[in-house]
């Protein structure tokens, strides 16, 4: 049996703490999404708004981060030198998920695309969760987190059933799926 290949998944949430803190995991990547390089240098980065939706202050990190890769569906970003556009496929995943095709499934938060990523394109066989709790989202409702939550529980699923697990770090919405 081979080595398994690990990859992080980072948002800016309380948990990304678990994350700086003393980390007995090796990772093989490290994914961040939007201005995550506040807390961590990840190797790729993932920002799927456009630059007019952030404040000054979160734009200018996302603007100073230099990861190996910028994936993004927006192609006003591509003036980066590490810039990968990803194509997202229309509508949510309410009841199937499909981890394979040209496109990636959507949901309401960058993570999920993110940890598609780190399956697709890392070949990830566990996809650890940091800093993706959802509890203290400035723009995200409970109805929306209710929709997250039923996306990622879809994912999880589909991932487990392409012998990657998915580990969620912290005590947020995702924390019993």
């Amino acid at each position: 049996m081979g080595e398994i290949n690990r990859v992080a998944v980072i948002g800016t949430g309380p948990s990304v703490k678990l994350f700086t803190g003393e980390q007995p995991i090796e990772f093989d990547t490290t994914i961040g999404v939007n201005d995550v390089w506040k807390y961590v240098k990840t190797n790729v980065l993932v920002v799927l708004n456009p630059e007019k939706d952030f404040t000054p202050d979160r734009l200018k990190i996302i603007k100073d981060s230099h990861p190996c890769k910028f994936f993004s569906q927006i192609v006003n970003w591509d003036y980066r030198n590490d810039f990968r556009q990803i194509r997202l496929r229309p509508g949510y995943p309410d009841l199937i998920l499909r981890l394979k095709g040209p496109e990636y499934e959507k949901s309401y938060c960058s993570p999920f695309v993110a940890v598609q990523i780190a399956y697709r394109e890392y070949y990830a066989d566990e996809i650890h969760l940091f800093g993706i709790d959802m509890t203290n989202h400035p723009h995200l409702n409970g109805e929306l987190c209710a929709k997250i939550r039923k996306h990622f529980t879809l994912l999880k699923r589909a991932l487990a059933e392409n012998n990657c697990q998915m580990v969620v770090h912290g005590q947020g919405i995702l924390s019993t799926i």
